[in-house]
């Protein structure tokens, strides 16, 4: 009677990287600031998301790849070595218990996201996958058309200096505190802007992650090929609409 596989040692797999890495970000935290050593950090946590994938899948095309799917086994353990690396660059301190390393924030990336999602359509059929694609494709057609429709309902505004206006007010301390704080709240604007669309890149699903899964499968061929036809239409009249904006030109209240 055969005896089953032990089961793989997945933190041994890891430990040469662990050490190489150590030892790296070791020198760099002597020669480099603590932000600098930390966009280094992140810089390579984003290498590894993408190694990560290129384990998983293959890259956007529209023909069907060589390259097999893994088996259950196989992912569960690339999935175990993502949880210890996300770990590993978080660096938690195991005395006060606080991070050192990369943020939660920063770790949990719109690419992150997409390998959770990549866990939890890998293993569908191909026809459960062609259906949820086409799903996604629709709505955000419909997300497309929903900001079209809102743009097309905003004039811009374009600022009118009213007839008779008295000279400038000339630069002193208030004008400088205003523009401070005018400045503070736009960098905190802008700050808001920026981590909400990061929550819209984590949340919104797109196809691109099924159609990689799905070049896997030999038998979505024809559907690959007419999703790539559909993409090129659409970035054509994508085109055309923006050629047509800029011409226009912009729209003045009451316009």
């Amino acid at each position: 009677m055969m005896q089953p596989a032990p089961p793989p040692d997945v933190a041994g797999a890891l430990k040469p990287l662990f050490s190489y890495l150590n030892e790296n970000f070791a020198i760099m935290n002597v020669t480099l600031t603590s932000t600098a050593l930390i966009k280094v950090m992140t810089r390579v946590w984003k290498e590894v998301l993408t190694t990560i994938e290129s384990l998983l899948i293959p890259p956007l095309s529209p023909n069907v790849s060589l390259q097999r799917p893994l088996s259950r086994q196989e992912l569960d353990l690339v999935f175990k070595w993502l949880t210890l690396l996300f770990d590993f660059f978080h660096a938690v301190d195991d005395e006060t218990g606080l991070p050192a390393g990369v943020p939660l924030d920063v770790l949990k990336s719109p690419k992150y996201h997409d390998l959770q999602k990549l866990n939890f359509f890998y293993d569908d059929s191909t026809d459960n996958l062609i259906r949820t694609s086409e799903r996604m494709v629709s709505a955000a057609a419909e997300r497309a058309r929903e900001e079209t429709a809102f743009l097309h309902q905003q004039p811009q505004r374009i600022p009118r200096i009213p007839v008779g206006a008295g000279p400038l007010m000339p630069a002193g301390s208030v004008v400088r505190r205003s523009k401070s704080v005018m400045l503070s709240r736009n960098l905190g604007t802008m700050k808001k802007a920026k981590e909400e669309k990061r929550r819209e890149a984590q949340a919104e699903s797109s196809d691109d992650i099924v159609l990689r899964i799905l070049r896997m499968r030999p038998e979505a061929a024809r559907y690959l090929y007419d999703r790539q036809r559909q993409k090129e239409k659409l970035a054509a009249q994508a085109a055309a609409e923006a050629i047509v904006r800029a011409s226009m030109g912009p729209r003045r209240p009451g316009a």
